[in-house]
């Protein structure tokens, strides 16, 4: 077949066949692409589809002609054509793979070449291949062309590169180590496929930051090289254009702010110099001014309320008819400014506020017979085996299979201090393996995790509060009659230039920009502290709290009971009571059995072995153990079996009745050997939190349990309970919250979550405590991560710091203004005069909304040193013991 090259000039080659380029994006062209791609010297290919004049297909190659001659690169191109083989691994030779097992010869001159792929030829270059990027060293292709999104250009053209070991369709503008500045023409005026490509490397873990500009079709991509390589980059980035829907057409120029730019020199020239341009500015003006009018008659037709926006456009108007272009210029460029500077605000305060969540490794280590191989976190499915080492993020949602680790699950819980994990525990994706090695059995992957559904009601949180109708909207909708009033009576009394500038002194205008800002940055704390808002509005009422409800059952004890005393018969003692009763409860995972089983393993005597297993369901198990029949469970279950009760332990079981408690009791053979006591156990936390609650204004703490009275009064009385409400079934837990607000209280409930839901709907704000398992059923507003009340006076500190936050951008913008309006009528300040102090008190005020998030970053940076030191530690470790003693001392048992 015939190959036509020819030179376009330095760097440049020209490639025509129509035997293989007549397929535009059919395998064999694309595979044809690939083995071009990969010789020596070549830097990209561009695939340059016939149209109008030039009907016949075409593939440009670009190659580093400042190290290859011309006569060098196509040599190594006829060393590519020739190889029969596809370049990765595992592809299939295309049809025409026999066609290509030739060599180029080159006739002609000045540059033009007409060649055959075939046997002979005049200039027949040798065999041979080089890499030329540093980290092709390490292997071939990862990938192959075939597969990638074509995407032309509006020229028709499809552009293809290597980048060290991947093909990719992005090129490279500026590399710095760990950041890449990328450009694709699919981005280019299409803010659509930026927004998919900027979701898609949101949940990406060792992504740090990046940004999109539709403007010039480039991506910004910020990376952590030890936890991810710079191939893995540009196939995340492919794989999201691949999955992203591409309009046909171009999205609008966005010229609000550039126009705005424009106007102000123009409106100065026209106004202190050339009269003649005042027209041209004045029709600008109006031009620009096009949004002010589109919302002030949104709210006024259509919301049907009195808006800052209406105040807007009276100035703009009044600006317009009363000749002073140059204030008008200056009001609808801050106006403009304003406007993208909320916007990039916003957008920088939702990634921080996601990323708190979801961050996921996108590439994992698959066990596969024997084998860890390296493979695409899609590509997992349920009970698959991945194995994490020290250092790595946990990808997945699973149960530990093989191996014991030390995980920091600070990223999901705000737990601060990392967690022993075995064999049989739960780990969670996003959170981090700072010691040992584990293989873990998959359960959840992707979007199904805990972290990826955490990540998904965030960016629905925060959705939901910037298109409410939150504090700083209605904070701004009250001073629009005011200020209508105030201007009217300036229009009376001091004139049309007094009038304006006190329209345009408005108080609304920052804080309905600062308001919402202030509650992002917030929300994003929060999260970054193991405090999930799922509602916005819990964050805002919080500060305005003055009772808090507390569920006894899981909030203020813990789940699994503690055992208080072991009481024996028929000469048997403590430990073998307990040693018995462990050996039965051990294959069970109730809250009974377990807190048997941590009382047993304090005793440091070895797990019997049982023999045989019969479980009644509600009563009781028995087991063979060491010869004798063991039976466990309750009272009703030793009548049914016939064991009867000495009277010292019917009174021990009347007396643990009457207190709340549990006993549980331990039969040998055909007599009772003894009884084990459970009692609720405490978190050690509750005193310290009711104590900061009175701190922090709460004036009201009640307990509400469905135990008997005695316990709960017991209870409450040793915490300090204002009051008690006991012996109440879940379903009635609700009418105890409205008899408190009927008072004229606020109040937050906090519960499990589930149970309690009817509960948690009527409170004023309502929090669970069940963790990261149950974020996507669980029908509170707020959950906390790590399943204790410590986030509690933390979540009303951030509510408190979100009102007073709001407060001082109100008095930022407040004293300003009304200085102005005072100037308005003292002084003679003018319409100038008030654009200036209007808007630089809004931007104050955006300034204040945005300390939370100042807050923020510092925290996540200590956070990341805390890291960097823990896996320093680790990998010291490694060379020595690799596990922390907590760790050590779990192996030891």
């Amino acid at each position: 077949m015939t190959l036509s090259v020819s030179r376009l000039g330095d760097g440049k080659i020209r490639l025509t066949c129509r035997e293989l380029l007549h397929d535009t994006d059919g395998r064999v062209s694309q595979v044809f692409l690939q083995k071009v791609l990969v010789a020596d010297g070549v830097t990209g290919v561009a695939f340059v589809r016939g149209r109008g004049l030039d009907p016949e297909h075409a593939v440009e190659i670009r190659y580093a002609h400042r190290r290859v001659t011309f006569d060098q690169v196509m040599r190594s191109i006829a060393t590519a054509l020739r190889s029969g083989k596809p370049a990765t691994k595992g592809a299939a030779a295309p049809r025409s793979a026999s066609a290509m097992n030739g060599f180029v010869s080159l006739n002609g001159a000045n540059g033009t070449s007409n060649g055959n792929i075939g046997a002979n030829g005049t200039h027949a270059y040798p065999v041979g291949r080089h890499t030329h990027h540093p980290d092709e060293a390490n292997g071939p292709p990862r990938n192959s062309l075939v597969g990638l999104p074509a995407l032309p250009d509006n020229r028709g053209v499809s552009r293809y590169y290597r980048q060290g070991r991947v093909f990719t369709t992005w090129e490279v503008i500026h590399e710095m180590p760990d950041r890449l500045r990328l450009r694709h023409p699919a981005l280019r005026r299409k803010a659509e496929v930026c927004q998919a490509i900027e979701r898609d490397l949101m949940g990406v873990l060792g992504v740090d930051n990046y940004s999109t500009s539709p403007l010039t079709g480039t991506v910004v991509v910020k990376y952590n090289s030890r936890k991810l390589r710079r191939d893995q980059v540009f196939t995340i980035l492919d794989t999201a254009l691949a999955n992203a829907t591409i309009p046909d057409k171009y999205d609008p120029l966005d010229l609000d702010l550039p126009l705005n730019t424009v106007n102000v020199p123009l409106a100065i020239a026209g106004t202190f110099a050339a009269p003649i341009l005042l027209p041209a500015a004045a029709g600008l003006l109006l031009y620009n001014s096009i949004h002010t009018y589109k919302a002030a008659y949104d709210v006024l037709v259509r919301e049907r309320r009195l808006g800052v926006d209406v105040l807007d456009a009276i100035v703009v108007t009044a600006c317009l008819g009363t000749g002073t272009i140059f204030a008008g210029a200056v009001l609808t460029w801050c106006l403009s400014f304003g406007r993208l500077l909320v916007k990039n605000t916003q957008d920088r305060s939702k990634k921080m506020l996601l990323s708190a969540f979801g961050k996921q490794p996108r590439f994992v280590w698959l066990l596969k017979d024997g084998q860890e191989i390296e493979t695409p976190l899609e590509k997992l499915q349920a009970n698959d085996i991945i194995v994490v080492g020290t250092g790595d993020t946990v990808p997945v949602d699973g149960m530990i299979h093989e191996g014991i680790a030390t995980i920091d699950q600070h990223a999901l819980t705000g737990e601060s201090t990392p967690a022993e994990k075995g064999i049989g525990d739960r780990v969670f994706a996003s959170t981090l393996l700072v010691a040992g090695r584990m293989q873990v059995r998959v359960e959840q992957a992707g979007s199904e995790t805990a972290s990826a559904k955490i990540a998904r009601i965030l960016n629905e949180t925060a959705g939901y509060k910037l298109g409410a109708q939150h504090r700083g909207e209605a904070m701004a909708d009250k001073a629009v009659i005011p200020t209508l009033a105030i201007g009217a009576t300036a229009l009376a009394t001091i004139g049309t230039g007094g009038a304006v500038a006190v329209l345009n002194s408005d108080f609304g205008t920052g804080i309905r920009m600062a308001a919402p800002l202030g509650m992002l940055s917030s929300l994003a704390l929060a999260a970054n502290r193991g405090i999930l808002v799922k509602d916005g509005r819990a964050l805002e009422k919080m500060s305005e709290i003055d009772t808090v409800l507390l569920d006894n059952t899981g909030t203020l004890t813990r789940e699994v009971p503690e055992v208080g005393q072991v009481v024996t018969c028929k000469g048997y003692t403590e430990n073998k009571i307990l040693q018995w009763a462990a050996a039965a409860e051990n294959r069970f995972a109730h809250p009974i059995a377990k807190a048997i089983v941590q009382e047993f393993e304090k005793t440091g005597l070895p797990m019997l072995p049982i023999e045989d297993t019969k479980y009644k369901m509600g009563y009781g198990i028995s087991a063979e153990i060491e010869g004798y029949l063991i039976r466990v469970g309750s009272a009703r279950y030793m009548k049914i079996e016939g064991v009867d009760i000495p009277p010292h332990v019917q009174a021990v079981l009347d007396r643990a009745h009457h207190e709340g408690h549990t006993l549980v009791f331990v039969a040998v053979d055909d007599h009772l050997g003894g009884a084990i006591e459970l009692q609720a156990s405490q978190r050690p936390e509750v005193a310290d939190i009711i104590a900061g609650l009175r701190a922090r204004g709460i004036k009201h703490i009640a307990i509400i349990s469905g135990d008997h009275d005695a316990p709960t009064r017991k209870l409450a009385i040793k915490l300090g309970m204002d009051e008690y409400f006991a012996g109440v079934l879940p379903a009635d837990k609700a009418s105890y919250v409205e008899r408190l607000q009927a008072q004229g209280r606020k109040v937050c409930f906090v519960g499990d979550g589930i149970n309690d839901s009817i509960a948690l709907k009527k409170a004023d704000v309502s929090i669970s405590l069940r963790g990261a398992t149950s974020i996507a059923t669980d029908t509170a507003q707020v959950v906390f991560m790590e399943e204790s009340l410590g986030k509690l006076c933390e979540f009303r500190d951030i509510a408190q710091a979100l009102d007073e936050n709001v407060k001082r951008s109100w008095k930022l913008i407040l004293v300003p203004n009304a200085l102005c309006i005072i100037g308005a009528f003292t002084l003679g300040f003018g319409v100038m005069a008030s654009v200036l102090t209007n808007n630089v008190a809004a931007i104050a005020a955006l300034a204040n909304g945005m300390a939370p998030l100042r807050q923020l970053r510092r925290e996540q940076e200590a956070a990341q040193e805390q890291e960097e030191r823990e896996l320093e530690e680790a990998v010291d470790g490694e060379q020595g013991t690799c596990l922390l003693p907590q760790t050590e001392a779990a192996l030891a048992r």
